[in-house]
């Protein structure tokens, strides 16, 4: 059983993350800068402009997956440093929760409870995306953002407001649904990586 003590621990660390690391938000491109009267968004506010999001190059043949019961009292999903954290109250019943790392050319993870297809919480959860296998000196100077991503086709969708931890190569977020989600490189150049 997770008591209300083991959940502040991940949040203080979100907080104090997101005071001093990488915060992945949006930030004007160069030619909106120059834009006369252009109003910058808010700094956490997440992207609605994909043209310049890819998902990171990082394949891995075998697929993970873990399933854990979780009820009223919260409880952790995690394979590795991939976690889900889901506090007291964001499950009303007894739910069996899958997080699945899946054979994939991206960093990328899908959650699911039973069959269905979304899920909503109560509150929000926690999530943590492990991309340390694709790791390189080169992605650690690039802004990494994370995605809630069409499983299927890959297509980007929506911009989650997360923290990258560089240290630990993880990307930290909050969500109230359950979906697929990978992470991104913005790449103002078009070039990728």
């Amino acid at each position: 059983m997770i008591r209300v003590t083991d959940f502040r621990l991940p949040l203080a660390l979100l907080a104090l993350v997101a005071c001093a690391g990488d915060v992945t938000s949006p930030t004007p491109h160069a030619s909106e800068a120059g834009r006369a009267g252009s109003i910058a968004l808010w700094p956490f506010a997440p992207r609605t402009d994909l043209s310049d999001a890819t998902l990171i190059s990082c394949p891995t043949s075998s697929t993970q997956s873990v399933t854990q019961r979780i009820g009223l009292s919260g409880g952790v999903i995690a394979l590795g440093n991939t976690r889900v954290v889901i506090p007291i109250g964001a499950v009303l019943s007894p739910e069996d929760f899958t997080l699945t790392i899946p054979a994939s050319p991206y960093a990328e993870i899908r959650v699911r409870t039973g069959t269905a297809e979304h899920y909503l919480f109560q509150r929000p959860v926690l999530m943590s995306i492990d991309y340390s296998r694709c790791a390189t000196p080169e992605l650690d100077q690039h802004a990494l953002s994370v995605w809630n991503i069409d499983p299927d086709s890959k297509a980007l969708l929506e911009q989650m407001t997360g923290v990258d931890l560089k240290l630990t190569h993880t990307i930290t977020f909050t969500t109230i649904h359950l979906s697929g989600y990978a992470v991104a490189d913005r790449t103002d150049d078009g070039s990728g990586i």
